[in-house]
């Protein structure tokens, strides 16, 4: 008897998860699309749709699907968010406002993980210090794996790390660090960053993985606006999926 009680229960939490996701989802594009827009899109009472998103009730289970699933659309994620993204006349490429829709973001990736090969393989998540961050952490959660923080900087002289120059394009030698105690040879890691463009800080970063013996399964990068990193990974093992080319 309490095992069927239990099952109900997580049943029932399962549901409500579900609807306040849609709730969230709604909220997210309210940002952008009127309530006509809204309605148009999901076939759904602007009044509804209204209350939904003021907070007055919660789509049904059965509403709160056919939102999730509409939205579960490649194209109309990928359409919704390179409008996001910012290329400015220095080269800066500003993925940053992508940020502001965490729910649809969130699931995107989930959209693109699926398709990344050794998915299931996955130990761990690397991330680059300090754009790149908020993107590894929204990975790591959905993968349900352990966030390793790659940085230009040692936290302690106390904690031993490994580490991989990097020259930079003046000239300058710089250096990233990982903490030995956080990666071994057992790891399947996945490198997530937020830019890639000469390729330069992955590469090192790719070689800085291997000084651990650990095993690099793949790089989802959010946007490039160039090519020429490419012939960096031409000869190497490495799944790079960039989403965004801008």
């Amino acid at each position: 008897m309490e095992i069927f009680m239990m099952q109900d229960s997580q049943i029932k939490e399962k549901e409500l998860r579900l609807r306040l996701f849609s709730v969230d989802i709604l909220k997210e594009l309210k940002n952008i699309y009127t309530y006509k827009e809204l309605s148009n899109f999901f076939n759904i009472q602007e009044s509804l749709i209204c209350r939904y998103v003021n907070g007055r009730t919660i789509p049904s289970e059965r509403q709160a699907l056919e939102i999730v699933t509409r939205i579960k659309n490649k194209e109309f994620l990928y359409n919704f968010f390179i409008r996001k993204i910012r290329v400015y006349e220095d080269d800066f490429i500003d993925v940053s406002n992508l940020l502001f829709y965490p729910n649809l973001l969130r699931t995107f990736l989930e959209l693109y993980l699926i398709k990344l090969n050794k998915v299931n393989d996955i130990t761990k998540v690397v991330g680059i210090a300090s754009n790149g961050i908020p993107f590894a952490t929204i990975v790591a959660s959905i993968l349900e794996k352990p966030l390793i923080i790659s940085k230009k900087h040692k936290d302690s002289t106390q904690i031993q790390y490994i580490e991989e120059n990097i020259r930079e394009s003046n000239g300058v030698i710089s250096t990233i660090y990982l903490r030995e105690d956080y990666i071994s040879k057992k790891d399947k890691i996945l490198i997530v960053d937020d830019v890639i463009r000469s390729g330069k800080t992955l590469l090192s970063l790719y070689n800085l993985i291997g000084k651990a013996n650990a095993n690099v399964v793949g790089a989802l990068i959010i946007a490039t606006n160039t090519d020429i990193w490419k012939y960096k990974f031409a000869n190497k093992d490495i799944n790079l999926m960039v989403l965004f080319k801008v």
